[in-house]
């Protein structure tokens, strides 16, 4: 008898996963394992950097106003001259300085986005589950959303005080300092800078915990159960194959991070998914085949080259499939290591983004198209985007070598791209917009934050403005809201929630009656409304779903109704088993 079958794996493939040794031990082997000096630069880079940029705005603002007066007035004692010679120097300062306030206003929104919404988001779901532990699970569904409401509330003020009580202390101790930049000390501009940044940063928490109360009590839609709808007659039907959560690994006999040995093994489980599609296609045809996230276990090129491998084999499903990307395919920096960190400029942040475009681009580059973010219309198909004006070569630049001129060109790419838009095909009523809702994360285990970027957000309203007799789609790949009843653990809440939900519940709302949200990540199988905005959630292909069902994967085939003026229903769903 062999001592093992090396088939079944090993405890390394469970160095990753809660489910094998338990999250305590992943913390506890990252703490072991972590890199302080990578952290120390990370530090630099992510957080104490941007600081700098935000706190030296005020002085920059201030010296070059100062001696834009003087030379003003001691060029001439003609009071017109004075006038062009401010006129030319104002200028100038707004068409160099829009770009150095874009990007202290751009740091500014990475502080918030990588410290002051996550906190958030913890302060509040803490606060939830304290509230839902009191009450149990026998609280009534309105009574726990009135719960939700206060805990978001409630920790929002909590920020706000926090924010303002920070500026205040720094204030009082170093108060607001303007340097002198044409006389330059390191370490002066940098105390000054870092104290400025805080005082910015906090003031700007308590504005923004402020509009977190107003958009929390401006959204009053509960969270439903959904109901099947009766098809208005005049309505054209569509059917939609909602897959998520494949987590495709690159090896034969390989197993996932999160389930680890507990889970299945290889790829074998989304070849019979396949199959099952295309029986369900032959009797009656898909529409779409919607995949929403995390396509990769960990993002990697072989897991990709699987991807691809086994949509070759379906032809027909492959000409109708469009997916977006999941934390998996893009935040997961080494499947082998949770203390590993990835630096902002590093190669294989880049590279991975660079794999999701890559396949985007092989899928569904003739179909989806880029949005001109100003207007909300609907610029290039992605494959031609992509090789205009050099791109194609530089992001090849990048694969073979992982230039900079390629990392600096992805980045950009990575920014443009989302929303995709799907404009509906001839005869149909519907169209498709893929979101990319995954937040910047540069360390294993804070991977799975999600995010919808103001820009995002505002090109999608334009786009559902512009096009107000289509029914629309919506593909991300983080949950919306939190579904009813009494949720998982407080770590699943934290560490997997959209931090800026509320803002895309509010850019939907008025478009309620003609957009449905598919997303995925959280591998649970429910379909409800927020108000009137309807959300389904995918389990996982693979996974399954928590409760019985975990491991025994499975995939929706949802029936909907597209009446003539963009109204779209939900109106039937098959839950499909894939073991």
């Amino acid at each position: 008898m062999p001592i093992w079958d090396l088939r079944r794996g090993d405890a390394d493939d469970n160095r990753m996963s809660p489910a094998g040794q338990g999250l305590r031990s992943v913390v506890l082997s990252a703490a072991l394992e972590f890199n302080y000096v990578q952290a120390a630069v990370g530090l630099l880079a992510l957080f104490i950097g941007p600081a700098l940029l935000v706190g030296i705005a005020p002085s920059v603002v201030v010296t070059y106003s100062r001696l834009t007066l003087h030379a003003a007035t001691s060029v001439s004692d003609s009071l017109l001259v004075g006038l062009f010679l401010v006129t030319v120097l104002v200028g100038a300062a707004l068409w160099v300085g829009r770009p150095l306030l874009s990007i202290a206003f751009d740091n500014l929104w990475h502080l918030h986005y990588s410290f002051v919404f996550p906190l958030f988001v913890a302060v509040r779901e803490l606060l939830r589950a304290l509230a839902e532990r009191l009450h149990g699970r026998s609280a009534p569904p309105g009574l726990r959303a009135r719960e939700h409401r206060i805990a978001t509330v409630l920790a929002a003020l909590l920020l706000a005080g926090g924010g303002v009580t920070l500026a205040m202390l720094v204030e009082l101790s170093l108060g607001v300092r303007l340097v002198d930049m044409e006389r330059v000390h390191a370490w002066a501009v940098a105390q000054a800078a870092l104290g400025n940044a805080a005082v910015i940063v906090g003031l700007s928490t308590a504005v923004e915990s402020l509009y977190w109360i107003w958009r929390e009590l401006a959204l009053r839609g509960p969270v439903t159960d959904w109901t099947p709808q009766p098809s208005p007659g005049d309505a054209a039907l569509a059917r939609i194959a909602h897959l998520s959560d494949l987590h495709l690994v690159g090896e034969r006999y390989g197993y996932r991070m999160e389930a680890g040995t507990h889970g299945p093994r290889g790829n074998r489980c989304l070849r019979r998914a396949w199959r099952k599609l295309a029986a369900i296609h032959a009797l009656a045809p898909l529409d779409h085949v919607l995949v929403t996230g995390d396509i990769t276990d960990a993002g990697t090129r072989a897991e990709w080259a699987e991807f691809l491998d086994l949509l070759r084999g379906w032809p027909e499903l492959r000409a109708r499939l469009s997916f977006v990307p999941g934390n998996h395919d893009v935040n997961i920096i080494d499947r082998h290591n949770p203390a590993r960190l990835d630096l902002p400029w590093s190669t294989g942040q880049a590279l991975r983004q660079l794999r999701v475009v890559t396949a985007l681009d092989t899928i569904q580059g003739r179909r989806s198209h880029v949005v001109d973010r100003v207007s909300g219309r609907l610029g290039p198909p992605l494959r031609d985007y992509l090789r205009d004006h050099g791109r194609g070569e530089r992001l090849r630049a990048l694969a073979e070598r992982g230039t900079w001129r390629g990392r600096r060109e992805m980045a950009k790419v990575w920014e443009a791209i989302f929303p995709l838009v799907e404009p509906p095909q001839a005869g149909a009523q519907h169209g498709l917009i893929l979101l990319n809702s995954n937040a910047p994360s540069h360390f294993a285990l804070t991977n799975a934050i999600g995010v919808v970027h103001p820009t995002q957000l505002r090109a999608l309203e334009r786009v559902l403005q512009n096009h107000p007799q289509h029914a629309w789609i919506i593909l991300l790949h983080h949950h919306v809201v939190e579904y009813p009843g009494v949720s998982a653990s407080l770590r699943e809440r934290i560490g997997l929630a959209l931090i800026n939900a509320p803002d895309l519940l509010a850019a939907l709302a008025p478009h309620a009656s003609r957009v449905l949200v598919l997303h995925g990540h959280r591998h649970r199988d429910w379909i409800g409304a927020y108000g009137d905005v309807v959300l389904c959630s995918a389990p996982s292909t693979a996974l399954g779903a928590d409760g019985a069902d975990k491991y025994r994967g499975s995939f929706h085939v949802h029936e909907l109704a597209c009446g003539v003026g963009g109204d779209v229903r939900l109106i039937g769903t098959e839950r499909v088993r894939v073991v």
